[in-house]
């Protein structure tokens, strides 16, 4: 029996489920699946009885793959790796994902790791499941990291990204597809996740993409992405798209020729992406309503910073005038934005010398979340505080200020700051202090949540029972004024509001 199981643990925490498609996992199945392979995905967030399903279903396999980010993932992600060694002890357990990728030598060295697939793992695990198969040697299989007989690390080269032309389509009939389909508040009832594309040529300082792929960019043809969203809205009556995609615009002929085969097939979808302000405020107004005419209706950016100084120190490669510029381009198109900023760079000297440039920082955000909010209304803003992974440009500087770095795979599960942690205000930086850190916590989790003019659809759109909706709604207007009031004035003294509504928040899953 040739059998595969796949894992997708829990991303956040046991209160904060992900219900996202597992798409890494679907797409290292797409040759595998094509032969002919029994592959079995399990989820975390779907699956009841987990790990112990995945133990029973883990009989019989070749090997069992998991798939990990940083945080909450590994310890998860551990957990179930530990219960197939005690069951199965000669079974490999593969790991892939993010985490794996950026430290693949200090995640193979756990004892619950056998195997690590760096990077773009379609063809490199469909090898690796073949030598397994036949017991051969995996010394000549690129883009792994495994374990001797003897218990040695090896690194094998790595391998160059390959065009996603060379595949079959995602198999999305592994996984129960209704589960993963809901309503989207920027159009749509039946959303799907999918992705067109793999890497991102930028240089951004904080970003893993140059050290997991190198600044390299592959991506399905235009052609083909259509076919397949056809194919999916013909198989599971999609009505929506939001593509996973780094950076889905990498150039602006690809994105024209996509809008127009949409256009030409009558597609009659809404879409959404990822995208960088620069060189999408160069787009051409031909190619803006292109786009608005195929179904675009959201795009991801990563605004960033408010202020051009700390993006030209963060290696960012736009302007604030470049965001502005975007954002009334997506007014005039009917575009939502999903603003990202991250915030809290160990700029100089030692960490309390940091603290005036952070609050430089928050304040320059501030601004222009009003400004851009002031052009676009429909807009959500998101505020992150900055952590360095190993190897990018700001992990040295951000060990000197004090920044504890974990040096085993199992001690990463509690590097990224949880929902949890956010509102007890726990935090590594040392050069943001508590004060500034409340600020952007509950700007993004709190009060930005009820500046978005969808709001109430997050808070109440999944909702079908009649008297919960009306006690939902008459609590998400109380909030809202209170969130408002501290938003005019930028008040964060007293937060029992805030730590009520993250109570709420943890156990109703909302959006």
């Amino acid at each position: 029996m040739k059998k595969i199981v796949l894992v997708q643990p829990a991303y956040y925490s046991e209160t904060r489920p992900y219900f996202g498609l597992p798409l890494s996992l679907l797409g290292i199945s797409r040759i595998l699946d094509s032969e002919g392979y029994q592959i079995k995905i399990l989820n975390h967030t779907i699956e009841k009885d987990f790990p112990d399903i995945v133990v029973k279903e883990a009989k019989g396999a070749i090997c069992v793959g998991i798939t990990s980010i940083t945080g909450y993932a590994i310890h998860d992600g551990l957990l179930v790796a530990k219960r197939i060694r005690q069951d199965y002890p000669g079974l490999p357990i593969v790991w892939g994902g993010w985490h794996p990728s950026i430290l693949p030598k200090e995640t193979a060295e756990n004892e619950f790791v056998d195997i690590v697939v760096k990077g773009q793992g379609e063809r490199t695990f469909t090898e690796l499941v073949h030598a397994l198969e036949k017991k051969k040697n995996l010394k000549n299989i690129s883009g792994i990291v495994y374990k001797d007989k003897k218990g040695k690390v090896i690194e094998n080269p790595d391998r160059p990204l390959e065009s996603l032309d060379n595949f079959p389509p995602i198999p999305f009939h592994l996984v129960d597809i209704e589960k993963f389909i809901f309503p989207l508040e920027y159009g749509g009832k039946r959303f799907l996740h999918y992705y067109s594309s793999y890497g991102c040529p930028f240089r951004c300082s904080f970003c893993v993409e140059q050290i997991v792929n190198k600044g390299h960019w592959v991506g399905l043809s235009p052609e083909n992405t259509v076919k397949e969203i056809l194919s999916l809205k013909k198989k599971y009556k999609i009505d929506s798209i939001s593509f996973a995609d780094t950076n889905f615009f990498i150039n602006e002929e690809r994105a024209r020729k996509f809008s127009q085969g949409l256009i030409k097939n009558k597609a009659n979808i809404t879409w959404a992406s990822c995208g960088r302000t620069r060189q999408m405020s160069a787009y051409s107004q031909e190619t803006w309503q292109l786009m608005h005419d195929s179904g675009l209706r959201a795009l991801l950016i990563g605004t960033e910073s408010g202020d051009d100084e700390t993006l030209k120190y963060m290696h960012k490669d736009i302007t604030v005038s470049d965001t502005l510029k975007f954002t009334d381009l997506c007014r005039k198109y009917g575009v939502k934005i999903f603003s990202s900023f991250l915030m809290g760079f160990p700029k100089t000297g030692k960490p309390g010398d940091c603290f005036a440039s952070v609050e430089k920082e928050i304040k320059d955000a501030f601004k222009l979340v009003e400004k851009m909010h002031k052009i676009n209304p429909w807009t959500r803003t998101m505020f992150s505080l900055y952590l360095p992974y190993p190897s990018t440009v700001l992990f040295e500087t951000s060990r000197k200020f004090g920044l504890g770095i974990p040096k085993t795979l199992e001690d990463w599960s509690s590097y990224l700051i949880s929902a949890e942690d956010a509102y007890k205000m726990k935090i590594r930086q040392k050069w943001v202090s508590r004060q500034q850190a409340k600020k952007i916590l509950m700007s993004s989790m709190y009060l930005f949540f009820f500046l978005d003019p969808d709001g109430y659809f997050l808070a109440t759109g999944k909702i079908k029972n009649m008297w919960l909706k009306i006690f939902s709604t008459i609590g998400f207007y109380i909030f809202k004024t209170l969130a408002m009031l501290r938003w005019k004035y930028k008040y964060f003294g007293l937060p029992i509001d805030f730590y009520l509504f993250n109570f709420l928040r943890k156990y109703s899953q909302l959006a």
